[in-house]
């Protein structure tokens, strides 16, 4: 029997709302007939543990959106976003201060939609809500650089309300958010780690919850503090009953919500 691809897996779904992790904080989101992504790095030539679950040239044909949250190369690939750019028709959403990396990457400026927090806009089958993200960095620090058009994302797609914070520190906005059913939390030292990825379920309290930001680099001590993630911690952390809603993937493990 031929195996099917986690790709294939995904495009066969017709109803609901489909997810695959592709690692870090690379997502596939099928709903609405659509294929979406969230902050792709699937260079087979970085820093990667394994290759990528799906190869950029094998997805290019089939994205329909990719959404961007900030400008790091694990986030907006430099390598990723040029091959979707030459392969594929897809939508780059990205935020005000990202523009001028997707016009160098060759982005046409026809297929760049600007998102920035707080202006909601919408694409055929998604409505989007920009959120505000501030980047964290090493001992619970916000970073120096730290962007105020950093862009976390909140769709609405398929029924379901969707959060994609990006690379951020804990915020106020996040916990005053309503309705949320999926939630991509990231326990790493530079985003909410494990005791703020508890205050946030808490009060997002979300059907669903996926980690992610782990398991996806070669570590060392100058980026431990970005590659580590602590999934099991968080899980570990969190009540019984919401531990049964908490969904730790394997890179290409497809997860479907009907």
């Amino acid at each position: 029997m031929t195996e099917v691809s986690a790709l294939d897996e995904m495009l066969s779904v017709r109803e609901g709302v489909a997810f695959c992790w592709l690692g870090n904080a690379g997502w596939l989101i099928r709903a609405e007939g659509r294929l979406i992504a969230f902050d792709l790095d699937l260079d087979p030539g970085g820093i990667r543990l394994e290759p990528p679950p799906i190869s950029a040239e094998e997805l290019a044909p089939k994205l329909d959106v990719l959404f961007i949250t900030h400008e790091h190369g694990d986030h907006f690939n430099a390598y990723t976003c040029r091959t979707l750019v030459e392969a594929s028709e897809c939508l780059f959403v990205v935020p005000a201060n990202n523009v001028e990396k997707a016009r160098e990457i060759g982005v046409p400026e026809a297929r760049i939609y600007v998102a920035r927090p707080g202006e909601p806009f919408d694409l055929p089958g998604i409505h989007v809500e920009p959120q505000r993200a501030f980047h964290g960095h090493e001992d619970f620090a916000v970073l120096a650089s730290a962007n105020m058009f950093d862009c976390g994302y909140l769709l609405t797609t398929g029924g379901k309300r969707i959060l994609q914070p990006g690379d951020s520190v804990l915020l106020q906005d996040h916990l005053t958010l309503e309705s949320v059913d999926v939630l991509f939390v990231s326990p790493t030292v530079h985003n909410t780690h494990v005791d703020r990825s508890v205050v946030l379920i808490e009060a997002l309290d979300p059907a669903h919850i996926f980690p992610q930001h782990f398991g996806t680099y070669r570590q060392n001590a100058e980026n431990e503090f970005w590659t580590k993630g602590y999934p099991d911690e968080l899980r570990a952390a969190l009540p019984t009953p919401v531990q049964e809603r908490f969904h730790k993937l394997q890179q290409g493990a497809v997860f479907a919500l009907q």
